[in-house]
């Protein structure tokens, strides 16, 4: 009973006030087991078959780069587990494999965080979904089928397959191994690894597997529809331009689509010959001729539960905003938001997305860097008024546009910190652009005719002064600019131009004002010298920085060599980190800060909080990255990345790591030969040749996450290998940096 009540917990989503998913309960074992330990289980179950040398490198290999990859897929916080959307997932997927107990044991379905419309599977059983295809799917037997696709290739060993494959042809071609992009590169979630043979048996045997259950096959034609249109957004509904405009406020004209494209969907041709890969008419037409054989009973299209399915989807759908702005995405953002607000309206979660989107978008726009590549022209459907929107829209337009919503939002929503922290950056950003309150209007003009046209003024005699022929310009100037087109923005606040907002606009145009001075100032030559002796005086004597608390995050340890066909060096690299931060623990305690060290690789199973939040710190590093020319930039999940800052009492946080290379020798041939030539300097040019020669990169970068600002304490090359005594001197440098006051003068 207990089990159930916690169930239907689980499942009691209040989606009037959503909170993205988290992984919860325990970590799964697969996550926190060692991927040394897994390869070297897979090796002792190679040692009894009978494999020539050739194929036994080939498997040898497979077993090393799978493992490794799928364990980063796992631990890079993409995976979901223990959550309401991966634990619907696994109770399809025993109804799917009822006929085959055997399977249950070893299929582990997971939800996986990207908007791609893609499912996959893995050779040890793991199969993936991801929450932008469930938030596509019509009904459970839609998923079902999928699932039972995706165990037809865990059962067949195709991802085994499609390796050896590619082995032979990278030794004949010398191409680089195909295995290489599936690390979670997102954009290769969409791409179809199977080969045409592999796949047409994943749905002819999946068809079969699913046909044993009670599962309806009177809509599983539709998955290939699900497919076709797996591009667009969930839902087509028209995006209304009243949606950003109120009262006398109105986008510009200029910056709206009247027709957008219309949608086409992924081409059908039968005739697949000349395609490695089966398109979805030829799989459409296998997929009905094996239900016309199999004379299917009528079945069910919810075996578990229709309104847990609708919970599910609803889920992945409220999911899409977010993982479109850690994506850069604001389009897709606004309008998969939009698609939601329609059922939702005034949803604070969805409102505090789009005031999101429209922030990152004007932050973009007012960076002279930042080159906007219009993908409008591409897009097909009522989306792409959204995308036509933000590519064609002024700076000053979309930054009064950004202003003005978070505004809004921060009237409906006073105690929201990550809205009011967005909305006082965006009063310093609209200073590029308004250098007065007064270019805001407090009413309506008059004239609100585009283009009138001004009649001669007719002279009127006037016994004490008539008026000049600048007063008259400067009154016909005065009619034409009330009620110009291009004047819309100056409605943007009429009616909420309180103290406050007066206040607030005074502020932001007071630290405008300063940064503008700041960049002015270190143009000049005084500037320039100024940055030349802080660089100096860092360079010889560290940062200074006074913080004596920090977090250190998932701290980085890569190992490659140049020698090897494959350089990536993944038991080392493994090995390598673990030793790294034992190293870091060594000498932590004698520098005299206090750190908190949050790594994937030594969590235990009950730390499910610190792997969610080395995931949202992560991302947020990521978009810090993304950002680095920006002016400071919140990031798209700013709120919880403070609430991890609060919990450790520190908005200091470290991201360190080391890159060990060991080089190709070159020209030790051309050495020995110059030795022989002139004997007496031979046994310098043996020792030359024959010599290690390896490089190493050691970073450390500090971050302080309230206020988006950072110090690059570290980021320098040594010829020299990993030695621990280099590594700890390096790292206690970095400390010393963090802990040491900068002395008054």
């Amino acid at each position: 009973m207990l089990a159930i009540i916690a169930c239907f917990a689980a499942y009691a989503q209040d989606f009037d006030h959503y909170e993205p998913l988290t992984c919860s309960g325990t970590i799964p074992l697969e996550f926190v087991t060692p991927s040394t330990q897994k390869y070297k289980s897979d090796l002792k179950k190679m040692e009894g078959k009978d494999l020539k040398k050739r194929d036994k490198s080939d498997h040898k290999r497979f077993a090393l780069e799978s493992n490794f990859m799928l364990d980063n897929l796992l631990q890079s916080g993409l995976v979901l587990y223990n959550d309401p959307v991966s634990n619907y997932l696994n109770e399809v997927a025993t109804k799917v494999m009822e006929a085959d107990k055997s399977l249950k044991k070893k299929v582990q379905v997971y939800a996986l965080r990207s908007p791609v419309v893609n499912a996959f599977a893995t050779d040890r059983g793991t199969i993936f979904v991801t929450l932008g295809l469930l938030a596509q799917l019509e009904n459970e037997a839609q998923l079902a089928f999928i699932l039972s696709h995706e165990i037809t290739h865990v059962q067949e060993g195709h991802t085994l397959d499609i390796f050896l494959k590619s082995k032979k042809i990278e030794r004949s071609t010398r191409q680089n191994s195909v295995l290489s992009e599936s690390a979670f590169d997102e954009q290769l979630f969409a791409k179809n690894r199977y080969s045409k043979a592999l796949e047409s048996q994943a749905d002819q045997k999946g068809l079969d597997r699913l046909l044993l259950t009670d599962y309806s096959s009177s809509t599983l034609n539709t998955v290939f529809d699900v497919l076709k249109y797996a591009y667009l957004p969930f839902d087509e509904v028209k995006f209304d331009r009243s949606f950003f405009e109120s009262g006398a406020y109105h986008l510009p004209d200029y910056c709206w689509l009247q027709n957008v494209k219309p949608i086409k969907g992924e081409e059908e041709i039968e005739d697949d010959k000349e395609s490695t890969h089966p398109n979805i008419a030829a799989r459409r037409k296998a997929l009905a001729d094996a239900l016309g054989k199999a004379k299917a009973p009528k079945g069910k299209l919810f075996l578990v539960s229709e309104d847990r399915f609708e919970t599910t989807r609803k889920i992945a759908r409220f999911e899409l905003p977010m993982l479109y702005l850690h994506r850069e995405r604001s389009a897709d953002a606004i309008y998969s938001a939009y698609l939601l607000l329609q059922k939702y309206p005034g949803n604070p979660y969805l409102e505090k997305c789009v005031a999101k989107a429209l922030y990152f978008n004007a932050k973009f726009e007012n960076d002279a860097d930042y080159t906007r590549i219009k993908t409008y022209a591409a897009v097909e459907g009522e989306s792409q008024r959204t995308q036509f929107l933000l590519d064609t829209l002024s700076a000053k337009e979309s930054n009064v546009l950004a202003l003005r919503y978070a505004w809004m939002q921060s009237l409906k929503h006073p105690e929201d910190r990550e809205i009011r922290a967005i909305t006082n950056d965006l009063f310093l950003e609209i200073g590029m652009h308004v250098a007065a309150l007064s270019d805001f209007y407090d009413v309506v003009p008059e004239l609100t005719v585009a283009n009138p046209v001004v009649e001669p003024l007719t002279p009127v005699k006037d016994e004490k002064k008539e008026a000049s022929k600048y007063d008259k310009i400067k009154a016909q100037k005065a009619e034409t600019e009330a009620i110009s087109p291009a004047d819309s923005w100056r409605m943007a606040f009429i009616g909420v131009k309180d103290d406050t907002f007066k206040k607030a606009f005074e502020d932001g145009q007071a630290k405008y004002k300063k940064r503008k001075d700041r960049d002015v100032f270190f143009r000049s030559e005084e500037g320039q010298a100024e940055r030349v002796r802080t660089k100096s005086r860092n360079s010889k004597k560290g940062q200074a920085l006074g913080v004596s608390k920090i977090v250190i995050v998932n701290p980085f340890y890569l190992k490659l060599d140049e020698r090897t066909e494959n350089s990536m060096q993944y038991v080392e690299s493994e090995d390598g980190q673990a030793h790294l931060c034992e190293l870091m623990k060594q000498v932590t305690p004698k520098s005299g800060v206090k750190a908190t060290i949050l790594n994937v690789a030594s969590l235990k199973e009950s730390q499910t909080e610190q792997f969610n939040e080395i995931r949202v710190l992560n991302e947020w590093f990521e978009e810090q990255i993304k950002y680095e020319n920006l002016p400071i930039t919140y990031g798209s999940n700013q709120g919880k990345v403070d609430a991890i800052a609060e919990k450790y009492g520190t908005d200091q946080f470290l991201w360190t790591g080391v890159v060990s290379l060991r080089e190709k020798k070159r020209g030790a041939a051309l050495a020995i030969c110059a030795g022989i030539v002139y004997f007496p300097l031979l046994p310098f040019a043996i020792y030359s040749a024959t010599k290690p020669e390896y490089d190493m990169l050691y970073y450390a970068v500090l971050y302080d996450v309230n206020e988006g600002t950072y110090k690059t304490l570290k980021f320098e090359y040594f010829d020299n290998r990993d030695a621990d005594a280099l590594i700890k001197a390096h790292y206690y440098d970095t400390l010393l940096q963090i802990k040491t006051e900068r002395k008054k003068k």
